[in-house]
C-alpha cells in the first residue's frame, strides 16, 4: 500500500490513540493497524515515525550508537573498500576480506562482520553510501537549440568487401583484439541531442577513428537545413566530452566564430550529458537492431535509413510504437519535434554556407596590441581590407594591452576580442569595425579641432591612477596634482614616516670584536716638479691675492733658486716668503741654492 493521503490520515488517527492508550494497550493497536494496512508491525512503527512524526516515548538506551570498535578502525575499513572500487563502479573488496587484511596489520575489529557492516552503514562509510556522495544537479535548457549534446560511438555495424557485418560479442571482445584489426574502416555513429526538446539526430561515417573532419561533416549535417527535416540551426552551447574537445582545435575555432560556446564535462562524468547517452542507446536499440534483418550495403544507404527513422521517431510516427518524450514536468507525453517547434525566430540561428564554415574552421587566433587611441586593426576574412576596431569603454582594456582576436561569422565583419584580467580569467567582447569616416579618411566620431574636445573614457589603469592620486594628494584636482608634482611637493602631506622611525630602533648590544692591525703602510706620494713658467703663473696669482707684488727680479730669483723645477709642495712656503714684511724692499732677494 502506497503512502496516500488516506493512509497518512489512518496513521495520524493511530498516533492519537497510541498517545491516549494505557500501558500494555499500544501493541494491540499497532497489530490491528498492521492487519488493516497490510503491513508488518515494524513497518507501522517506522511509518508512524517517518510519515506523521510519532515517537513511542521510550527512552533510548544509554549506550545507543557506541561500539567497542574504534572509530579510526571503522574509517579504515570503509576506506580500503572504497579504494577497491573499479572505474565501472563495481565493488571488488568486501568486509569479509577487508577484515582479515586489517587484522593482520594490527587493526582490531572485535565484532561480527554483520555488525561491522551495520556500523559503517550508519556512519555512511559503506560503498553504497559513497556512490551517492556526488549528487546530480538537474540542468535545463530554456528553449530549443539552446544546448546541443553530441557524442561519437563505435557502431556495431561495419562493412567488409562490400557487405554489411554486425559485431558480435563472441567475436569482438578484449581477448580477441585481432578481430578489430581486421576492420580497418569502422562505422562511427554520431548523435546529437537537443536538451530542451529531446530531438535526436543520428549520422554515420566510415573512419579508422574519431577525427575532426568527420565531426565537421556531422555538425554541418545536424545544424544545416536538410530536405524534409524541420530541425536545424545553431545552438548557444555545445556540450561534449574531453576526448572530443582535446582533438578538435579546428572545431573549437569554428564554434567560436559561429558564437557557439563549447562546454566539456569532466572525465568520468558522462551523466552530465546523459541526454545524448540515452539517445545513443535509443538509436542502437530502436534503429540499428533493424539492420540485422534488412541489411544496407553502404554508408549512404545507412544514413538514408537513419534519417527516415529519426524523422519518424521525433514525430512519433513509427507504427506500433510510442516515441513521445516523457518528463515529470510534462502533463502529457509530447512528440519531440512538436516541442522543438516552440522555438522563437530569434532563437533559430541558421547555419552559414558550408564553404564559409570551412574557412573559419582553419582560421587561427591572432593577437593585437591596443593602440594609444584604444583601437586595434584586423583583416577580417570577409573584408576586402584591414579595418580599425574601437575598444573604448570595454572593461579591462588598456593602452598597450595584448588582446586575442578571432573572426566571427555573423555581424558586420565582427570579431571576438578576449582580454585576460587580473585573476587569470578572460573577458570576451564582440566588436564591429569603425565604418563612419569622412572624405579624408578621418573618423566622424572624432571632435573637430577648435570646436569641441572629447576626452577618452578612462581605462582601468586611469581609474586606478586617479584613486592613487587622491590618496597621495588629497583634495586636489588632476591639474593641481600635476602642479604639485612639478613643484616636488611632498606626497601625503608629509604625514608618512618613511625613515625617521629607524632612528628609534633599539639595536641589540654586541660585545666588540677584537681585530688585527693591517700591515699595509701608506705609500709615499711623489709629485713631479712644476716648470718655472707653471710655477710663476700660480705664484703670481697667489702673491698678488695676498697683497704682494710679482716682479721680473722675483722670477729671476725663482729661476736661480729652483733651476730644475719648483716642487709643488713648496709653493705655499714661497708665497709666505715673498709676502712677508722683510720682502717688501725692492732689493733682490737672497738666492738660496737648492740642495
Amino acid at each position: 500500500m502506497s503512502m496516500t493521503p488516506e493512509v497518512r490520515e489512518v496513521l495520524r488517527g493511530l498516533a492519537g490513540k497510541l498517545d491516549a492508550a494505557r500501558h500494555g494497550e499500544q501493541t494491540g493497536l499497532v497489530q490491528e493497524a498492521a492487519v488493516f494496512l497490510g503491513w508488518s508491525p515494524q513497518t507501522v512503527y517506522r511509518q508512524l515515525k517517518q510519515a506523521v512524526g510519532w515517537q513511542s516515548g521510550r527512552k533510548p538506551r544509554s549506550d545507543k550508537g557506541s561500539t567497542m570498535v574504534a572509530e579510526e578502525a571503522l574509517v579504515t575499513l570503509g576506506a580500503v573498500q572504497r579504494e577497491a572500487i573499479r572505474d565501472n563502479g563495481k565493488q571488488t573488496l568486501f568486509t569479509t576480506t577487508a577484515r582479515g587484511m586489517l587484522e593482520q596489520n594490527g587493526i582490531e575489529l572485535k565484532v561480527s562482520n554483520s555488525q561491522l557492516n551495520r556500523l559503517i552503514r550508519d556512519r555512511k562509510l559503506n560503498v553504497a553510501a559513497q556512490r551517492c556522495a556526488d549528487p546530480v544537479q538537474a540542468l535545463r535548457a530554456p528553449h530549443p537549440n539552446h544546448t546541443h549534446e553530441i557524442d561519437p560511438s563505435l557502431c556495431l555495424v561495419y562493412y567488409l568487401k562490400g557487405r554489411q557485418h554486425i559485431m558480435r560479442d563472441r567475436d569482438f571482445y578484449k581477448n580477441k583484439l585481432e578481430n578489430f584489426a581486421k576492420v580497418k574502416f569502422k562505422v562511427w555513429r554520431y548523435v546529437l541531442y537537443d536538451k530542451a526538446s529531446g530531438v535526436i539526430v543520428p549520422w554515420y561515417c566510415e573512419s579508422a577513428g574519431e577525427n575532426q573532419h568527420k565531426l565537421f561533416e556531422f555538425l554541418m549535417f545536424a545544424w544545416g537545413e536538410q530536405p524534409g527535416r524541420l530541425f536545424q540551426g545553431l545552438p548557444r552551447f555545445l556540450l561534449w566530452d574531453k576526448g572530443s574537445a582535446n582533438t578538435s582545435a579546428a572545431i573549437k575555432n569554428l564554434c567560436r566564430a559561429l558564437g557557439v560556446e563549447t562546454l566539456e564535462h569532466q572525465a568520468g562524468q558522462a551523466r552530465v550529458k546523459g541526454g545524448v547517452e540515452g539517445a545513443n542507446n535509443i538509436v542502437e536499440t530502436q534503429f540499428e537492431s533493424r539492420l540485422r534483418f534488412e541489411p544496407v550495403e553502404s554508408i549512404e544507404q545507412l544514413n538514408r535509413a537513419s534519417m527516415a527513422w529519426s524523422l519518424a521517431w521525433n514525430a512519433n510516427l513509427i507504427p506500433g510504437q510510442d516515441s513521445r518524450l516523457r518528463r515529470t514536468g510534462l502533463a502529457d507525453p509530447v512528440a519531440r519535434i512538436d516541442l522543438w517547434q516552440l522555438i522563437q525566430p530569434q532563437q533559430l540561428l541558421l547555419l552559414p554556407p558550408v564553404e564559409v564554415c570551412k574557412a573559419f574552421m582553419t582560421a587561427k587566433e591572432e593577437t593585437r596590441k591596443v593602440r594609444p587611441d584604444l583601437t586595434i586593426t584586423f583583416k577580417h576574412p570577409q573584408a576586402e581590407r584591414t579595418a580599425a576596431y574601437s575598444l573604448r569603454g570595454l572593461d579591462g582594456v588598456n593602452v598597450g594591452d595584448e588582446v586575442r582576436v578571432n573572426a566571427m561569422v555573423f555581424g558586420d565583419c565582427a570579431i571576438q576580442v578576449a582580454v585576460s584580467v587580473y585573476n587569470g580569467a578572460d573577458r570576451v567582447y564582440q566588436v564591429e569595425p569603425e565604418r563612419a569616416y569622412d572624405a579624408y579618411g578621418q573618423l566622424l566620431s572624432a571632435p573637430v579641432i577648435g570646436e569641441a574636445y572629447k576626452s577618452m573614457p578612462q581605462t582601468a589603469i586611469e581609474h586606478a591612477a586617479s584613486a592613487m592620486d587622491g590618496q597621495a594628494y588629497p583634495g586636489m584636482s588632476p591639474e593641481e596634482v600635476k602642479a604639485a608634482r612639478a613643484k616636488k611637493a611632498t606626497p601625503f602631506d608629509g604625514a608618512l614616516n618613511t625613515h625617521s622611525y629607524l632612528q628609534d630602533v633599539e639595536l641589540p648590544a654586541y660585545l666588540p670584536r677584537r681585530g688585527t692591525e693591517h700591515a699595509l703602510a701608506a705609500p709615499a706620494i711623489e709629485y713631479p716638479p712644476l716648470t718655472l713658467i707653471e710655477a710663476a703663473k700660480q705664484l703670481k696669482q697667489r702673491v698678488t691675492a695676498a697683497g704682494g707684488e710679482w716682479t721680473q727680479d722675483r722670477f729671476q730669483w725663482l729661476a736661480q733658486r729652483y733651476p730644475a723645477g719648483v716642487p709643488e709642495d713648496q709653493l705655499a712656503a714661497i708665497v709666505a716668503e715673498l709676502t712677508s714684511p722683510a720682502a717688501g724692499t725692492k732689493s733682490p732677494l737672497r738666492v738660496v741654492k737648492s740642495a
